[in-house]
């Protein structure tokens, strides 16, 4: 502008100055609005919010900082504010910014800080900073989360997982228990952890399961019993009621002696009733938290703790009574066992002598009418064979297969076989004597020695049943026979030649006069079938069930004795199915029955009049009664 300006130049300048003015004026109202937006922003933000100036030293916090580490901005203000930073975390961040890239602005950190009362809390930190010409860090601003709460509810989550997967893997309840006790301490930041039971009988409590930071109070806690008024866990005991103390007066008896008992001091405990549905059976105790005090957050898991390891405990208890009767049922199965063998035997000696006595008085009656003796030896006889085949059955059943008496008897032979020989050659003359006797003797006392062999089922039921057929051939009964097979089976001879012979038998025994039974084998998917099918009586639904436990009969009256074997309804004692059965599980094939009551035969203490022709010359229909056993027997493995 000129030195002399003119009016009008005069007024431009003074219009230009007012308008600078106004500007300058509008820009101060907004940087004003602004700086007020922003300080009510901070103030109602959520979050706690810390400023640093240039100096480091705090220039602002909201009130979310206060009301979360209690710490005001009057107290902080101007100063470096390290009064909520843990000492070892006192240096943390100016090493984290320090290593900062200097495009980088902003930090995020996990970390921890203390509140105005000592309270530890886990916080996340994310750092605004501003850099100056020469990008290094002047002022920040700091937004903290407090996610305490937030991690304790994920660790809480986490244990009580773990816990409900371990529950399965300890069968011992006392291992399981020192698992639960150590999640816990871990959980929960204690000294120790303990999980006490209730001796109901004795009115004492003992320690199931004890973890603490010394080893040697470990053990000697372990030790100990206390009786029900020693403890505050009588107390929740009693009441049901969880008990947190979080100080424990030094002057009180109860502490004084608990403590002299176990040979520490218990400054802060938690003490929760382990409740089953009928009542409380001990507690679990949480004592001397490390950092703070127990809170109401420590008192739920604790208590959802206890609710998982009450229902384990009482698993437990009902799974030791069981594997206690296990074992005592195991003991008097060995005993039966055991007695059954030792009878079996017993029977065989005696019967044995009983059929060679009655072979010698046979020879001595032959100058008699065979009309006057024979009837009555033959009855003999089939009873005594009668008493060998159930000993043979148990035999199978029992499986035992060492004798003493083979042992004694073979001892005695060969010590004393010369002068056996030469007494019996003088007596009655025979020679060779000694080996008759011998085969006699590993006949009676012998165990068996089953070897598997390979045998095609078709050919073996074949000649199975040209055997067989003589023994029925008294009987009206016609046979039905279908017999094929591609490929030989892995059996031991003598158990299957007992499964084909009794379901024959079975079935002639069981279908009366003028009926028919049906004998089939043949391929079925990867292994061979035999099913043997009798058109007679038929089972009820009661006896179906029963009809595989052994030493059960479908008959309400047996009378073996005054038939023969295949005689119709000449059944036996009921083993012979028992032994199948118990053949298919050792020697892995499968056996079932089906079966359908004949109509005119509804209860089994009904008696079928024994021949077909007799219900034909009634009304109504005649006998639809119907078994089917089938024998699965798969192919050897390749």
């Amino acid at each position: 502008m000129r030195e002399n300006p003119t009016y009008e130049e005069l007024a431009e300048r003074v219009r230009s100055l007012e308008k600078e003015a106004d500007l300058r004026l509008t820009s101060g109202q907004e940087d004003k609005t602004a700086r007020k937006n922003y300080n009510r922003f901070l103030k109602f933000l959520p979050y706690p919010v810390l400023i640093r100036d240039k100096k480091g030293l705090v220039s602002y916090l909201n009130p979310a900082f206060t009301q979360t580490f209690g710490w005001t901005l009057e107290e902080l203000k101007g100063k470096r504010g390290r009064q909520y930073i843990p000492g070892p975390l006192q240096e943390e961040l100016s090493q984290k910014i320090s290593g900062l890239p200097p495009e980088k602005n902003v930090l995020k950190l996990n970390t921890k800080r203390l509140t105005r009362e000592g309270k530890l809390l886990d916080v996340i930190m994310r750092v605004g900073i501003e850099r100056d010409e020469n990008n290094q860090p002047t002022s920040m601003i700091i937004v903290f989360r407090d996610v305490t709460m937030e991690r304790r509810i994920n660790r809480n989550r986490s244990a009580m997982n773990r816990i409900s997967q371990v529950l399965p893997q300890y069968p011992e309840l006392r291992k399981l228990m020192q698992y639960v006790s150590v999640e816990i301490k871990e959980l929960l930041g204690t000294e120790g952890a303990n999980v006490i039971l209730l001796d109901e009988n004795q009115k004492e409590f003992y320690f199931l399961s004890v973890v603490h930071d010394d080893p040697t109070t470990q053990e000697r806690i372990k030790k100990i019993r206390f009786s029900i008024d020693e403890l505050i866990a009588g107390q929740v005991v009693k009441t049901g009621n969880p008990v947190m103390m979080n100080s424990l007066p030094d002057n009180h008896r109860l502490h004084l002696n608990r403590d002299e008992k176990i040979g520490h001091k218990v400054k802060n405990v938690m003490v929760v009733p382990l409740r089953t549905k009928e009542r409380i059976i001990g507690v679990i105790t949480a004592d001397n938290k490390k950092e703070g005090e127990f809170d109401k957050t420590d008192l739920e898991i604790l208590n959802t703790i206890a609710g998982t390891v009450a229902l384990s405990i009482e698993n437990a208890g009902v799974s030791e009574e069981l594997q206690k009767a296990n074992q005592e049922l195991i003991g008097l199965n060995a005993a039966k066992d055991k007695m059954i063998s030792h009878l079996s035997h017993e029977l065989k000696t005696p019967v044995a002598i009983l059929l060679s006595s009655f072979k010698v008085l046979s020879k001595k009656l032959t100058h008699l009418p065979e009309k006057e003796w024979k009837p009555t030896l033959d009855r003999i006889h089939r009873n005594l064979y009668r008493i060998i085949g159930i000993e043979d059955e148990i035999y199978d059943i029992v499986e035992k297969k060492s004798f003493l008496h083979k042992r004694l008897f073979s001892l005695i032979f060969d010590q004393c076989e010369d002068a056996i020989e030469t007494l019996i050659a003088e007596e009655i003359g025979e020679k060779d004597v000694i080996a008759k006797v011998r085969e006699k003797l590993d006949d009676v006392f012998s165990s068996r020695d089953f070897v598997v062999q390979k045998i095609y089922l078709n050919r073996f039921v074949e000649e199975r049943l040209r055997e067989l057929s003589p023994l029925f051939a008294h009987r009206n009964v016609k046979t039905s026979v279908g017999l094929k097979s591609s490929a030989p089976i892995e059996i031991p001879m003598d158990p299957l030649q007992k499964i084909v012979d009794g379901l024959i038998r079975n079935a002639v025994e069981n279908t009366p006069n003028g009926g028919n039974i049906g004998i089939i084998v043949h391929d079925r998917g990867k292994g061979v079938e035999l099913v043997v099918q009798d058109h007679g009586v038929g089972l009820t639904r009661e006896a179906q069930k029963r009809i595989f436990e052994g030493f059960f009969s479908p008959q309400a009256t047996l009378n073996y004795s005054s038939k023969r074997p295949y005689d119709f309804g000449a059944g036996g004692k009921g083993a012979d199915l028992l032994r199948m059965k118990i053949f298919s599980e050792r020697y892995h094939f499968k056996i079932k029955m089906t079966s359908k009551r004949c109509w005119r035969l509804p209860l089994d203490t009904d008696v079928c009049p024994g021949n077909i022709e007799t219900c034909r010359g009634e009304k109504g229909f005649h006998c639809d009664g119907k078994t089917t056993v089938s024998v699965f027997f798969p192919f050897p493995e390749s």
